[in-house]
């Protein structure tokens, strides 16, 4: 787990004292968000009765405790950059199905691709040329990127999952990915960023599953 969450990091003070308290957590996350220098890189951990979200950056470091669901949920809204507390649904479209590998090359490409080419390598990808034309458009010209790697609790069994969201004026991405070797895939779906900011904050609060629409 450390390793999952702090890839090359786990010997700074302040990650040695996240996982020395990690055994009694329900739920860890590590999240980073980035907007036009609007950005964090902290990690949350979820007890029974708090929920405690540490800033990982020396420049930038704090440590506070939530308490009480609505703490919870402003918190999730203030790391988000999202006061839009409306649920409406995103375009209706099917999820992509692709290899993590894959969409990996296609996305360290997409800064000197043009959109054409993102859309044909994706939908080569996927099987839908359609879907894949919009989640280009966001790949190509994302003005919000973040990452997400949830940690989930069960029977003291650690289960890990990784995701990362992209936003750009034509709509917004999440990209879910599995860390089990045997399922080396990705799925995306459109998310806008009040749905994630919600769906993140029922994580926190309820659920030990995938992060969802």
């Amino acid at each position: 787990m450390a390793q999952f969450l702090f890839p090359g990091e786990s010997k700074r003070k302040v990650i040695t004292d996240i996982l020395h308290a990690a055994s009694g957590s329900l739920r860890i996350c590590r999240l980073k968000f980035d907007e036009d220098g609007y950005s964090h890189d902290v990690c949350l951990h979820v007890h029974k009765d708090k929920t405690i979200i540490t800033g990982l950056r020396e420049e930038d470091a704090f440590g506070y405790e939530l308490k009480e669901p609505e703490e919870i949920k402003r918190a999730c809204h203030y790391l988000f950059n999202c006061f839009d507390y409306a649920h409406s649904r995103t375009m209706s479209a099917p999820a992509l199905f692709l290899s993590k590998e894959s969409y990996e090359e296609i996305n360290d490409q997409a800064g000197g691709w043009t959109w054409c080419v993102l859309a044909e390598s994706l939908g080569a990808e996927t099987g839908d040329p359609d879907s894949s034309a919009e989640l280009a458009k966001v790949l190509k010209h994302r003005t919000v990127s973040g990452e997400l790697r949830l940690c989930s609790q069960d029977g003291g069994t650690w289960s890990l999952q990784e995701a990362s969201f992209m936003e750009a004026a034509s709509g917004a991405w999440l990209l879910r990915s599995c860390c089990k070797p045997a399922q080396d895939y990705i799925i995306a779906f459109p998310l806008t960023r009040a749905e994630l900011c919600h769906a993140f904050a029922e994580w926190l609060l309820h659920s030990s599953g995938p992060i969802s629409p």
